[in-house]
């Protein structure tokens, strides 16, 4: 491979990004790696609609380009591209069109893995091995930001959270009846995929144990899709619940709220999803119930004092996630690997992280 760019040579810089919230939060010391390294270069993100939220009004960029969906919108966003002149473009997408876009554009370097047969629109083509694929998934994007010559240690997750979004948070939970002084225990029941969630009772039932423990009460949120699961943990926690009533904000937040909500709790529970990291990136400790997920590749990149995970392994783990045709539900309908992880174990587990992030209370 041929050195890095010169940092005083780049002055624009195009960065594709993931489009799952997990991987562009996953991304952001990789992200700030770039911005330390190419102090000077004004910085595109280009994204997903969806994932903008997770990158607008952070320090590492300047601009966030929404990636159009109509093969007419992308004509016109390589015209736009080409206007540009991109001096380098770092792929943290491995897909093939985030490769052709790069190339369309007429970036002049451009890093990326060797994925999906878009080796040959590469300029600096990094090799996806198997040590490659067995790191950590915000180590892979830090390689790949090591590889156009940025730091690699000493990087924290971010996630932007503007005062807007502390102001609705804060309206949200008054108009709830949570007082400023209250400790909340944040629950979060979805995933990306259904069979990766927990059982929403189970994650009920235990926020209100730790609520008790801890003299809060349990708040939880979600998207519009995780309403009806959302309901479930109100339900399961309200008939446990011994002080104040568990508070219902699923679907009333954008992603930027919730992670606001999460800034203000003691305490995320949660399974392997999105919201899981944005919670680790604010800075609240973390617990998460891992099924068909990988916590090795996936789980919050924060230090471990800060997170717990409570996995199970079987003969088809890892996972491909080809749900139920590769293995049998649980009567439940829920994979084995979620299924075996039971409430008293999982209590043990959060009472064990609470002791040790005791101070940040």
């Amino acid at each position: 491979m041929k050195p890095p760019p010169d940092p005083g040579g780049v002055t624009s810089l195009l960065v594709r990004a993931n489009n799952w919230i997990g991987d562009v939060v996953l991304a952001s010391p990789a992200l700030h790696a770039l911005r330390v390294r190419f102090p000077r270069a004004r910085i595109a993100v280009l994204a997903r609609p969806a994932v903008i939220p997770a990158l607008s009004g952070s320090a590492d960029l300047d601009e966030v380009i929404p990636l159009a969906s109509s093969r007419a919108g992308r004509l016109g966003l390589v015209v736009d591209l080409r206007r540009r002149r991109f001096d380098l473009a770092v792929l943290f997408q491995k897909s093939f069109e985030a490769g052709l876009l790069a190339a369309a554009a007429g970036a002049k370097r451009r890093y990326g893995y060797a994925t999906d047969r878009r080796r040959w629109l590469l300029t600096d083509a990094v090799e996806e091995t198997d040590a490659v694929r067995a790191k950590h998934h915000a180590r892979v994007f830090l390689d790949l930001a090591k590889a156009a010559g940025a730091p690699e240690a000493g990087l924290g997750l971010t996630f932007p959270i503007a005062g807007e979004d502390r102001t609705a948070a804060t309206t949200l939970l008054h108009d709830a009846g949570v007082a400023p002084s209250e400790i909340l225990v944040a629950i979060h029941p979805g995933a990306s995929k259904t069979p990766r969630a927990w059982h929403p009772e189970r994650l009920g039932r235990i926020g209100a144990r730790v609520a008790t423990l801890l003299g809060g009460r349990v708040v939880i949120v979600g998207g519009p899709a995780d309403a009806a699961v959302g309901q479930a943990v109100a339900r399961a926690a309200e008939a446990e619940a011994r002080g104040a009533p568990p508070v219902d904000l699923t679907g009333r937040t954008t992603i930027r709220q919730m992670g606001a909500v999460f800034e203000r709790s003691r305490l995320f529970l949660g399974s392997d999803s999105g919201p899981m990291h944005v919670a680790a990136a604010v800075g609240t400790p973390v617990f998460a119930v891992f099924g068909p997920g990988r916590p090795e590749k996936t789980a919050p990149f924060v230090p471990e004092e800060r997170f717990a995970v409570l996995s199970r392994r079987f003969p088809c783990s890892p996972c491909r996630q080809r749900f139920f045709q590769e293995c049998d539900p649980a009567p439940s309908r829920k994979p084995w690997c979620l299924e075996e992880i039971g409430e008293n174990e999982a209590f043990a587990v959060v009472r064990d992280l609470i002791e040790r992030t005791r101070a940040r209370a």
